[in-house]
């Protein structure tokens, strides 16, 4: 068949619009240009000419579109296009304007607009315009176009808002302020001056120092500081997240506890609701549409599918388009093996991925349990007693398919692929201490991730910090630094750990409801998050906090209560003891009195023992615990007056030794039997004397014999030569023959149904066995609180005799003998 000319059918309406590139250049194809060309031969071919453009070209201009199907079959067709820019603005933050009088106007943006553009015949405009005046604390949205001559655009959007700045107006000078009859004054922003706030949001003001004393007289400078500062509400806000994980473009995805969803912060610092947030629960579905329960644990795979542990005992996928469905469990917490909703999970955790997609999660139950792409579910660790896991969270994985995992023991553990589990860092038992393997302690460590050479980093979640581990398992701790190296920066309760596509760390601030970078040289900031539960979408660059703070130093003149900047003369107490020169036997009292010379007023007494404050505001002052040596003094001063405090002379206290007794227990004797009294006796002792004096054989002596006909108490008071004393006492504990009845009739009338044994109720550690003839154990007892009642293994014994031991724990010989069951 003869080839026929191609029919060149341009795009319509023209002039057609060529954009350039942000380089400020465009190849331009026929497709460009033309809705068909056809019929296309085998040998077809279509060019456009001129076939490129570049800021010269900008404006009005004619291509000439060229098909062939072979010689002789060669159509063409001019087309009219318009060659635009294609302007580029930078992502521009949110903006706030500080101003005293609530009166503040838009400034100009678009000679900052950081507008990228090859061409340089940009017109910026800017709604609303430089000037509009703007509402104190009310949010205005400005809009950034840029357009060329020839109709290229772009825009740009971001919050304006203005914010009230505090004034601090001082009283005149000089301000006096005057003491308390204590000496004291705590002092309050309205005895300095006026704090004015034009929109009347609350104002926090603080004078330093606060609190005034004697040592304040005369000229003094205090500073004022009045804050406005208070939680953005345009910020973006968390709720108790809990994990995060990146993608390659450099998304973060929060696992978002308590709001029970998905978020995340795009790389332009937009943040938004991904999957979830439409209430806690469980149901599959398309981004919002999806409900999860609280979520604890995000992972994702090189496709860009989000995997997701929650409190709903599933583990969920999210495709980057935020289809959620269910890869395995169905909601039963309990630890079922299985294939999809066959299985199920307890409480799960943590989870992590290999390169081969499979997935590991922790559970509450101490169990570390497998996933693979197909939904099929696998235990992986023993039963706790044997793999010794104690609530795993964290997890990770390397290359060699080593899975390493934090727990409640508070130690860093790796299972190996045959299921070896061994600890790397740390041991059971909580610490914050550097060093290899189990030298190092954490405090209930939580997040854990792996870099490309091996080192693991771990959220050490009470001790707010993050952990290095390097391959050899020492451990340091990162040292974390605001913009400033010097500027020290803290976490409160990290968890969640993951790596950028750049090599920081993002880390999960919990507590502080904040997501944070960490650089490779330690320096942490806030990507998003002010510190205010929440679930606020919108952008990470918007403030997290409103408002600001200025201070004013301000002159004031401290008096005492009499109106004087000056301190009087002291007083000097005079101080006696009782007993004189406050020489007394250990453990009894001296009381000293602190007296003032007559006339003068003092209403501060501190006493003091080598130099240590002690006692109570008064005149008196009564110990029982002093030493041999101890220095003992009062210093006075009238706080009324602000007089200068003033101490007593010394008084050195002598402490005169006392005997010592010791009794090493209580002895125990039979009736008519007797005991020699054998106390230890230290120290100065002159005389002895024993009371009472019943049963023995001397008052006087050291070792008397004591032959007591019952229980009875002695005393042994010992007197050394400086007359102190000191009195023990010691009991005899006399034991009547022991009674045992050798019959008892256990028919249920209620008389001699068991066998009462009243003389042991002194031996609550006794051991009462009864054997029959036979040697076989029919009753045991230790104590006898519970007589026997002839009842052997729920049945009631023959009449017959019986034989029973009982040994007293005294150290005696056992008791022995029969008893007669008689029915």
């Amino acid at each position: 068949m003869q080839a026929q000319t191609p029919v060149i059918t341009p795009k319509l309406p023209q002039p057609v619009i060529i954009k350039l590139d942000a380089t400020g250049h465009r190849t331009v194809l026929p497709a460009d240009v033309t809705d068909n060309i056809s019929p296309r031969a085998a040998n077809f071919m279509a060019i456009v000419s001129p076939a490129s453009f570049d800021c010269s070209s900008l404006g009005p201009q004619t291509v000439i579109v060229t098909a062939s199907n072979g010689p002789g079959n060669i159509a063409t067709l001019p087309v009219q296009v318009i060659v635009v820019s294609t302007p580029v603005f930078a992502n521009h933050p949110d903006v706030t304007i500080p101003t005293d009088d609530c009166h503040a106007s838009m400034p100009d943006f678009t000679t900052s607009a950081g507008l990228t553009n090859a061409c340089t015949n940009v017109n910026i405009t800017q709604v609303p315009a430089a000037g509009t005046p703007l509402t104190v604390n009310e949010p205005t949205i400005v809009t950034l176009t840029a357009a060329d001559t020839y109709g290229g655009t772009a825009a740009t959007f971001f919050m304006v808002t203005s914010y009230s700045v505090p004034q601090i107006f001082s009283k005149p000078e000089p301000i006096v302020i005057k003491l308390n009859e204590n000496g004291n004054y705590t002092l309050q922003a309205s005895d300095l001056g006026q704090i004015f706030n034009c929109d009347g949001a609350p104002v926090t003001t603080i004078p330093v120092p606060q609190n005034l004393t004697c040592a304040d007289l005369g000229n003094k400078t205090i500073t004022l500081t009045a804050s406005t500062i208070r939680p953005n509400p345009q910020a973006v806000t968390f709720s108790v997240p809990t994990d995060a994980v990146t993608d390659p473009a450099g998304n973060i995805y929060i696992a978002d506890g308590y709001s029970c969803s998905i978020r995340k912060i795009a790389a332009d610092g937009t943040v938004t609701t991904f999957a979830g947030g439409s209430g806690c629960g469980y149901a599959d579905g398309t981004g919002i549409t999806a409900k999860f329960n609280v979520v604890n644990g995000i992972t994702i795979d090189p496709q860009g599918n989000l995997y997701v542990v929650d409190e709903s005992d599933r583990v969920r996928k999210i495709t980057p388009d935020a289809q959620v469905s269910t890869l395995a469990g169905n909601g039963q917490n309990e630890s079922v093996d299985g294939t999809g909703i066959s299985a199920s999970f307890n409480d799960p955790r943590g989870i992590a991925i290999d390169g081969a997609g499979n997935l590991y999660v922790t559970q509450n139950d101490f169990l570390v349990r497998k996933v693979t792409p197909t939904g099929m579910v696998t235990t992986l660790t023993a039963s706790p007693l044997i793999s010794k896991l104690n609530t795993p969270i964290g997890i990770t994985t390397d290359m060699q398919g080593n899975l390493y995992v934090t727990d409640y023991t508070s130690a860093i553990k790796k299972i190996a692929p045959n299921g070896t589990i061994t600890i790397i860092a740390g041991h059971s038992g909580q610490g914050f201490d550097d060093g290899a393997g189990a030298a190092a302690t954490f405090n209930l460590p939580k997040g854990i991730v792996r870099d490309n050479v091996g080192n693991l980093y771990v959220t050490d979640s009470k001790n707010n910090a993050i952990r290095k581990i390097d391959p050899s398992g020492v451990v340091t701790t990162l040292q974390l630094h605001a913009a400033i190296p010097t500027d020290k920066a803290t976490l409160n309760n990290p968890i969640g750990i993951k790596f950028d596509p750049f090599g920081n760390l993002i880390v999960v601030d919990t507590d502080n409801e904040r997501i944070v970078r960490i650089t490779p040289t330690g320096q942490l900031t806030t990507i998003a998050g002010n510190g205010v539960v929440g679930n606020n979408n919108g952008n990470a660059n918007t403030p997290a906090t409103l408002g600001t703070q200025i201070s004013k130093p301000i002159p004031i003149i401290v008096t005492n209560s009499l109106g004087s900047t000056t301190n009087p003369n002291g007083i000097t107490p005079a101080i006696a003891s009782y007993p004189l020169n406050a020489t007394v036997c250990a453990g009894n009292e001296v009381q000293f009195v602190a007296t003032i010379p007559s006339g003068d007023y003092v209403n501060s007494y501190q006493w003091r023992v080598n130099n240590t404050n002690r006692g109570t505001n008064s005149p008196f002052f009564n110990s029982s615990t002093l030493h041999d040596g101890d220095v003992v003094i009062c210093i006075v001063s009238n706080h009324i007056s602000c007089t200068v405090p003033q101490p007593s002379l010394p008084i050195i206290v002598h402490i005169k030794p006392a005997p010592q007794i010791i009794f090493n227990d209580n002895p125990t004797i039979k009736q008519g039997d007797n005991i020699t009294l054998n106390p230890e006796l230290h120290g100065d002792i002159v005389s002895l004397r024993w009371g009472p004096a019943v049963g023995l054989s001397s008052i006087s002596i050291a070792n008397p014999v004591a032959s007591p006909s019952n229980t009875i108490t002695y005393y042994l008071t010992a007197t050394s030569s400086l007359n102190c004393e000191t009195t023990v006492p010691v009991t005899v504990n006399v034991i009547s023959p022991i009674n045992i009845p050798n019959t008892f009739t256990p028919n249920g009338d209620g008389f001699n149904d068991r066998w009462l044994i009243n003389d042991l109720l002194p031996f609550p550690a006794c051991v009462v066995d009864v054997f029959n003839r036979y040697g076989q154990l029919l009753f045991h007892s230790v104590g006898y609180g519970r007589a026997w009642d002839g009842i052997y293994n729920g049945g009631k014994l023959p009449p017959g005799t019986y034989y029973y031991m009982i040994d007293l724990k005294n150290g005696d010989k056992p008791l022995s003998g029969w008893v007669a069951i008689l029915r």
